[in-house]
């Protein structure tokens, strides 16, 4: 059996309707605080690996949870790139580009950038080589809103075009947990 923690970043300091995935922003001032919260959530949980999205805003979070340990960092754990839209106003975007992306944002990618396939590709990627490593083994991943929803798609069995409705917020927090013939998926926050 694997535990395997999924815990999304805090507060990105970016202004609102800014699109940004694979941009290294920094987070904002209530770091701390949010980080308290997040240990909170995580109960005590040990993990024995740590691996995080080398992106400021995920590495910052997994130094502060888990300053006791090595942290591994890996580049498919990073957000989604989104080419030419990286820290644009969404608003400032082609409305045609927009329109015909927002039809399939599963198959199309964006301007100079990815799909949201490619995305799940990297995730599931990622997952397959951990779970190989070992079958027993508690890890916490420091990661995105893309990587995790990516995630819940691939264990809840959630068509990637739906998956946006599953609620993430800032220090999110999900455990899975891997059986050899079964998944379980628990939101904490």
């Amino acid at each position: 059996m694997q535990e395997v923690y999924l815990i999304r970043h805090t507060t990105p300091k970016v202004k609102p309707g800014v699109c940004y995935g694979i941009s290294d922003v920094d987070v904002v001032e209530s770091f701390n605080e949010e980080v308290d919260d997040i240990k909170h959530l995580l109960n005590g949980f040990s993990p024995e690996l740590v691996a995080a999205s080398p992106l400021i805003r995920c590495q910052k979070l997994a130094v502060s949870l888990f300053s006791d340990l090595d942290i591994n960092t890996d580049n498919r754990l990073m957000e989604m790139n989104f080419g030419d839209w990286e820290m644009k106003l969404w608003a400032d975007i082609d409305r045609s580009t927009m329109k015909t992306w927002s039809a399939d944002f599963v198959n199309i990618p964006t301007p100079n950038g990815e799909c949201f396939n490619d995305l799940y590709q990297r995730a599931s990627g990622f997952m397959d080589e951990l779970i190989r490593k070992s079958d027993s083994l508690k890890v916490a991943l420091v990661t995105h809103s893309g990587i995790m929803r990516c995630l819940c798609s691939r264990y809840l069995h959630i068509p990637l075009s739906k998956v946006f409705r599953l609620k993430l917020n800032y220090g999110a927090v999900i455990k899975l947990t891997l059986h050899s013939d079964f998944e379980e998926v628990e939101f904490i926050k």
